[in-house]
């Protein structure tokens, strides 16, 4: 009889890690950007002639897998107002279509690192960068060339779950492209630079989960996927330290040709690029079990196990 209540406490707690570990089906994510709505771009964008928001190829991409995304517009020195609204989603997406300097002062940078405790995916390394350059600081620091071509990554973990359904050769390196250049959508079709990567270290703490892989581009080496566990503290000017998981996922169009900043972050992932990043969002959506879920599937499993032994 002890033997089947073991199991029975097995199969309680294997179906409570289960349900603590699966990605979400759906999530409430809330869009960085500085374009209002899918359909309106915004007053410099639209000008040089975008009819969408130049980002509306990943808010696209999230709705399709039946993610809910409502567009946040990125300003300077967020408020407690901001603070309340970001609070009530599941994730925060800070797009690669947002001004660094919004993320540069000390408040704003408290606010993105600290006083934000939802986990939150970076897309845009210039807000990012760290010393010399007075902004988030997840990396440590400022060299931030762009890609010139197609590229593909190695993984450092290629056993996590972003990596999921993703091909991998025996150095751990994509089999297929990650990203490419993209062109503007209006004529003349202008060709955009690549994704922005800064070359040096992450912050202390974070955990590189893949680079760039090819050896020819500027970028070669430098961090595309990271991940920093709460607790980490920044390299940025006035260091913060961070009160949820923060993931560094680079990818969008850098501008080019005369468009401002407000015409950057068109969509430039390939397939597995995508699958990647979708992959991204339901990790970061639902981390895997805390300390705190891990303590409580215990305390539940010694409270049966008693109440077993006393029968």
């Amino acid at each position: 009889m002890k033997s089947t209540s073991l199991i029975r406490l097995a199969a309680l707690c294997g179906l409570f890690f289960i349900t603590s570990a699966s990605p979400a089906l759906a999530a409430n994510i809330a869009w960085v950007s500085f374009h209002p709505g899918d359909t309106t771009p915004s007053g410099a964008a639209g000008t040089a002639g975008f009819l969408q928001a130049p980002d509306v190829g990943y808010t696209s991409l999230l709705s399709a897998a039946g993610h809910t995304v409502t567009r946040f517009p990125t300003h300077d020195s967020p408020t407690p107002a901001d603070l309340a609204t970001l609070s009530t989603f599941d994730l925060v997406i800070v797009g690669r279509s947002v001004a660094s300097g919004h993320y540069q002062q000390a408040d704003e940078t408290l606010f993105w690192n600290t006083s934000l405790t939802k986990p939150v995916i970076h897309m845009g390394a210039y807000a990012l960068r760290g010393a010399g350059a007075n902004r988030l600081g997840l990396y440590s620091g400022s060299n931030i060339p762009d890609t010139t071509g197609a590229v593909w990554l190695t993984a450092t973990n290629p056993s996590h779950p972003i990596f999921a359904g993703i091909l991998l050769d025996g150095s751990n390196t994509m089999t297929n492209f990650y990203a490419d250049l993209v062109a503007a959508p209006f004529a003349p079709n202008t060709v955009q630079r690549g994704i922005s990567v800064v070359t040096g270290p992450i912050a202390t703490g974070g955990q590189v989960l893949a680079s760039i892989a090819n050896p020819a581009d500027p970028t070669f080496g430098g961090a595309v996927i990271a991940l920093f566990p709460p607790g980490t503290t920044t390299a940025s000017t006035v260091p913060n330290v961070l009160s949820s998981p923060r993931l560094i996922f680079l990818s969008g169009s850098r501008e080019n040709n005369g468009l401002t900043s407000e015409g950057a972050g068109i969509y430039d992932l390939q397939p597995d690029g995508a699958q990647m990043f979708l992959n991204a969002v339901n990790f970061m959506a639902v981390p895997e079990p805390s300390t705190a879920s891990l303590l409580l599937l215990a305390i539940v499993g010694l409270g049966l196990l008693r109440k077993r032994l006393r029968n």
